[in-house]
């Protein structure tokens, strides 16, 4: 299926002897997104539940302060972690979640090990509740914490090229659900197997041409009327070894930009 998308760039002699196909509108915008749009947590939330939680847990009793546990308790302040978390939610943008999630790692750095060594101090005081408690904190704040670096790393490595979305388990699994929902996962299936070489020898590039190419095809692509002549006449010509791949591929990635056009407004409304 095509649409408005623009044409990909094209580079001859890319890997595995296949085109490198470039996004302009990818590569001038490397994230064109609303963070909050496409990171739609309340982390400051989560944090909040689990205070709740350790508070009625605890019966919100104040440890003995001249116990080991009550002396390393009355160090934890997590102040500077909610005012993190607070800002993180309000990002909209990456450059703004990238900043205060800095600033969250780093009171979390300091918060966790402290806490953590309350619970222990407080399970060899005899306060299993308190230890318990302690624990809970601690898996939820390592949760939140591991969720923020997911979040970045996610959207930091947003890739500028078609081939990246292949490449990237993470990015392929969203592109693959985004063209399995619009009935076009014949782009994803041809263009994976040209990109990764596999249709150089003829049984595969006779099947995959019987498949996905030839008219009336079971998975018949949309490609150009000139790039399925030459395919035909490889075809009829039995010389399958010189299947114009280079050419297929070139169209598959218009439809492809349109598709990934599609994810990343689906991304910025929170659709997926």
């Amino acid at each position: 299926m095509r649409g408005s998308a623009p044409p990909p760039i094209l580079i001859l002699n890319g890997p595995n002897g296949v085109c490198r196909t470039e996004i302009p509108f990818l590569s001038s915008r490397p994230f064109a997104f609303e963070w909050r749009g496409t990171v739609a947590k309340s982390y400051l939330a989560s944090w909040k539940k689990a205070k709740d939680r350790f508070e009625k847990t605890t019966g919100k009793k104040k440890p003995d302060p001249k116990s080991r546990f009550g002396k390393l308790f009355s160090k934890i302040s997590s102040t500077g972690l909610e005012g993190a978390l607070k800002s993180y939610d309000a990002a909209t943008t990456v450059q703004d979640a990238q900043k205060h999630a800095r600033a969250f790692q780093s009171a979390a750095g300091g918060y966790i090990p402290t806490l953590d060594a309350a619970g222990k101090a407080a399970k060899q005081d005899g306060d299993a509740v308190y230890a318990e408690a302690c624990a809970d904190m601690v898996a939820s704040l390592n949760k939140i914490a591991g969720s923020v670096v997911t979040d970045l790393e996610r959207f930091d490595g947003l890739p500028k090229t078609i081939e990246g979305y292949f490449k990237s388990p993470y990015w392929f699994k969203l592109l693959h659900k985004v063209a399995k929902q619009e009935m076009s996962l014949e782009n994803v299936e041809l263009y994976d197997k040209i990109l990764k070489g596999k249709l150089s020898k003829a049984e595969p590039a006779e099947e995959a041409y019987k498949e996905y190419v030839a008219v009336r095809s079971p998975k018949e692509v949309n490609i150009g009327s000139g790039t399925r002549s030459a395919c035909k006449k490889c075809a009829d010509q039995g010389a399958w070894t010189d299947m114009p791949w280079d050419k297929v591929a070139k169209d598959l990635g218009v439809n492809l930009a349109d598709t990934i056009g599609r994810l990343h407004s689906a991304l910025a409304k929170g659709e997926i």
